[in-house]
This record gives structure tokens, sequence and C-alpha cells, in this order.
């Protein structure tokens, strides 16, 4: 299926909320102010409720409780509050579609390893803004959910023979459908009208290196094969793509900190899927020591 059909014929399965779009606008608009974002946020109140929950988290980490929506606009500042909205808005329409041939467990718990990841890495990084980096890792891999939906069949033949050849399930997407799961990934955060410094890194992460958003690029790259390396458990899974030589070298990523990095994920996964993800069934446990 080529790409431009499997985006429209899916689209609409996955809808982001009014709300979302209103915070969009509202914090793209010069005059517009505190107030203005506040009320859209608490007209929706389970929008509200998960802002302060996630704010009041370990997993934030402010020094001290918010209690209302302009206190955590006021101390997370706008584009905080924007990605926080973004990945909430998403991740409840996306829980949404479902297929019998990917397992909604672990789509979401390797989904939210490279979100962690890639916020870790981007901090250590110093990268500005590091949350967007957060969504762009929570998004990587929306277009392998999107073409499991589609076509199951042809989804699971691909990621079989992406197994039974120990190759990334990218390379045989790629051969059999002229695109891959990042393409298509990007192509629906594009109909989602996201910016480019959330898309393009996410385009790219399995190709060669850019060179716009290079260093946001290799993030997600480096985030994406952790995730991968997480959830791999023997040959008869999904082989672990091998990290990028420019990807290390521009994140100076070295294999001492390669242990370091994942155990902090697993530290950080557990709070964050039940922010983000309360209602997903635990089929099984979180950390990698257990799976």
């Amino acid at each position: 299926m080529e790409l431009a059909l499997l985006i429209h014929e899916v689209r609409d399965l996955a809808p982001l909320p009014k709300a979302y779009f209103q915070i969009q606008q509202l914090i793209n608009d010069a005059n517009s102010d505190l107030d203005d974002l506040t009320k859209v946020i608490v007209n929706d109140p389970g929008l509200t409720s998960r802002i302060l929950r996630i704010s009041n988290s370990a997993y934030v980490g402010l020094s001290s409780k918010v209690d209302t929506i302009g206190r955590a606009i006021q101390i997370l500042g706008l584009n905080q509050i924007h990605d926080l909205a973004l990945a909430d808005a998403a991740v409840g329409s996306l829980q949404k579609i479902q297929s019998k041939a990917l397992n909604p467990y672990d789509f979401w718990r390797g989904s939210m390893y490279a979100a962690i990841v890639a916020r870790v890495l981007a901090k250590r990084c110093k990268v500005q803004n590091a949350e967007r980096l957060f969504v762009s890792g929570l998004f990587h891999q929306i277009g392998n959910l999107l073409l499991a939906v589609k076509d199951p069949p042809a989804y699971s033949a691909l990621r079989d023979g992406a197994i039974r050849r120990q190759i990334p399930l990218a390379q045989a997407q790629r051969e059999e459908l002229g695109y891959d799961y990042a393409e298509a990934s990007a192509e629906l955060l594009t109909h989602w009208r996201l910016p480019e410094t959330l898309m393009e890194p996410v385009r790219y992460h399995t190709r060669e290196i850019p060179g716009n958003f290079a260093l946001d690029t290799a993030i997600i790259h480096l985030a994406a094969a952790f995730s991968r390396a997480a959830m791999w458990k023997s040959d008869a899974d999904e082989p672990v793509p091998a990290f990028d030589l420019r990807a290390m070298n521009l994140t100076n990523l070295d294999e001492a900190m390669v242990e370091e990095l994942m155990t902090e994920a697993d530290q950080q996964l557990i709070e964050a899927m039940s922010l983000l993800l309360p209602d997903l069934k635990k089929s099984k446990t979180l950390s990698r020591s257990a799976a």
C-alpha cells in the first residue's frame, strides 16, 4: 500500500482532541496570555487532572506541589505544557485503535521506553527543551501501529520475515513497501500539524542521519535502538538495530553509558506508564530484568 493511501485511510482513526489544537493555537499566538491557555485546559477536566498528576509526579521532579493549571504553566513553561498535552492527547487517541497483529502492551512499553531514553539523553546532551524529544520518542513507531491496523497479515509477514532474516523491521518494510514505519509515523505527525522539530527526527531515525536536526535525529535513533534492546528476549524477537556510529559521536555516547542509560530508563518506566497509560492492561512485568 502506498504511504499516502495508508495515511488517508487511517488518519480518521486517530484524531487529536480539539482541546489540543486550541492549546497549540494559543501557544503560537503572540496575543494570547496565560489566562487564555488556562481556560482551555480547565474546560477539559480529564486533561486538567492528568496534567496536574504529571506535574506533581516524581517524573517531573518539582520541589513544591502544583494545585492549579495556572501554577503548572508558570512553573513548567509553555513548551512543556504543550508537550504534556500533546503526549496525553495522542496516547488517548491512539490507544483506541488496536490490531491482532500487534500486542498493545508491548507496543506502548517500547514507545514509552524510547521516549524516556530520548528525554534522558537529550538532557545529557543539553538539548534545549528536552521534553520535545520525549514526545518524538513516544511517537517514533506509530507507523507500525497504522500498518498493523490497516493490513494485519502483511504487517505480520514483514515482521516475521525480519526476524527470520535477522534484519531490522524498517529495512524489511522499505524493501517491500518502499517506505518504513518511521516515514509512516512522520506522515501522521504531519497530518496532526506538528512542528518539524518533533516530526523530522522521527522520519529519519531509521536512515542515514541528515544535516538538519542531526542531534535530535541521533537521539531518536539511539532511543529506538535502546527500546528494541530492552524488549529483546531471544532470536525469536525482532533484532536490535546497530547503533549508528555518527549518532554515537553526536551524542558522545560510549559503551559505559549504555547500561547506565538503560538502568535509568528502567527506573522511570513504571511511573511514566502509570501516568500516561493508566488503563493499559499489565499483561507482563515492566522491567528489563524481569522481561
